[in-house]
C-alpha cells in the first residue's frame, strides 16, 4: 500500500511517540480513514517495541480491510482480511493495552457477516475504544 523504501526497517520509537501513533491511529480510524490509520498502526508494528504484535497486526488488519471496502470497492478482499484481524485480535484479552476488544471484535463480526451477505445498509462502522488511557504505552 505503501513505499516501503521511504521507511526505516526498525524504528526506535520513545514511549511518547509510540503513544502518539496509537493514538493517531485510533483517531484516523475513527474517523474512517483507513489507510492512515494502518500507516500509523503499521510503524509501531515494524518498531522496535511492536508488543503486543498480534494487537497492532490485528487492527491493521481490520483497518486494511475496510479500506479495501470503503475505498477500492472490493468487498471480498475486505471480508477476507477482516477475518485475518479478527482471528488475531480473538487471541488477545480485553481490554488489551487500555483497547476495548471485545467492543471492536462485535463491530468486526457484523461487517463481516453484512458483507458475506450484503442485505440492505452495512453495520455502523467499528471503533476502537480506549478503555484504560494509562495501559496506552
Amino acid at each position: 500500500m505503501s513505499n516501503s523504501l521511504n521507511r526505516e526497517l526498525r524504528p526506535l520509537l520513545e514511549p511518547a511517540h509510540r503513544r502518539r501513533l496509537i493514538l493517531e491511529g485510533i483517531e484516523l480510524f475513527n474517523t474512517g480513514r483507513y489507510y492512515e490509520c494502518h500507516e500509523a498502526w503499521e510503524t509501531v508494528w515494524r518498531s522496535t517495541t511492536p508488543e503486543p504484535r498480534d494487537l497492532f497486526q490485528g487492527l491493521i488488519q481490520v483497518g486494511v480491510g475496510l479500506y479495501h471496502h470503503h475505498d477500492r470497492g472490493r468487498p471480498d478482499v475486505a471480508h477476507r482480511v477482516l477475518g485475518k484481524g479478527q482471528r488475531r485480535l480473538e487471541t488477545l484479552a480485553s481490554p488489551c493495552l487500555g483497547l476495548d476488544l471485545e467492543h471492536l471484535l462485535r463491530h468486526v463480526v457484523a461487517w463481516r457477516r453484512w458483507l458475506a451477505s450484503p442485505d440492505g445498509d452495512p453495520p455502523p462502522a467499528p471503533r476502537v475504544r480506549v478503555v484504560h488511557p494509562r495501559a496506552l504505552c
